[in-house]
């Protein structure tokens, strides 16, 4: 009987232990696949936009391609862990692909920082929780032609779900809300969406002004500004 009791205490302490480690495991993940850091790993997107031009009064509508690759870990001028990232950009399926800008990553525990022509957002927040909200653009100097990116407050409006960009379906994402601001004379908006093991599977970007027609929708009444879609079509390491 005794041997019985202690073989029982035995078995509910290992019982314990075992639910204990599965709590730290799930604790443990912090969402860090949501940003993929290694060396050869590409997104091409299709990007369709809209370009309006108060100087001319012109509109153009503008489809391409651009493939994003990182290529390069080095130290920044913090000495800090770093990706260096190309992107490239080509009319269409059929044509060549030019190297057209890089810019970098720097993942950190809590946070991943995008910095690109001198500007440094920050992207994404470790471990992602849905309602988390941060200053995204902190470490930007608004002014001039980046007035419009002053305090913009971040936001995660979706965590771990299944989302479906131009007909791929990804099980895991996490949707962050840049800005989403309307007067009569400018909209701001912006949207990122992340997937595991992708990174970045969608972007959407408006910046709208008008002077006139304030009651007819933005899409008609836009004298200056752009609406940009950015959508995954393709994935993977080279």
């Amino acid at each position: 009987m005794k041997y019985f009791k202690l073989l029982s205490f035995i078995c509910l302490v290992g019982i314990l232990a075992s639910c204990k480690k599965d709590e730290e495991t799930k604790e443990l993940d912090l969402g860090y696949d949501y940003i993929v850091e290694d060396i050869g790993s590409y997104i091409v997107y299709q990007v369709d936009s809209i370009i309006y031009n108060d100087f001319d009064a012109s509109i153009r509508n503008v489809s391409l391609q651009i493939k994003e690759k990182i290529v390069e870990n080095f130290k920044d001028n913090l000495d800090r862990d770093a990706h260096r990232v190309e992107r490239y950009v080509r009319e269409n399926a059929e044509a060549d692909w030019h190297l057209n800008r890089t810019y970098y990553l720097v993942k950190q525990e809590r946070a991943c920082e995008k910095v690109e022509e001198n500007l440094r957002f920050v992207s994404f927040v470790f471990p992602p929780k849905q309602n988390l909200e941060w200053e995204g653009n902190r470490f930007i100097e608004a002014v001039d032609n980046n007035k419009y990116l002053a305090d913009w407050t971040y936001k995660l409006t979706t965590v771990n779900t299944p989302a479906t960009i131009n007909g791929v379906n990804y099980d895991n994402t996490a949707t962050v809300l840049l800005r989403d601001r309307e007067t009569q004379i400018e909209k701001v908006f912006a949207k990122e969406i992340y997937a595991r093991g992708v990174g970045m599977v969608y972007k959407e970007w408006w910046y709208l002004e008008t002077q006139n027609n304030f009651e007819k929708p933005w899409l008609e009444k836009a004298e200056k500004g752009y609406v940009v879609k950015i959508q995954a079509i393709e994935h993977g390491r080279e």
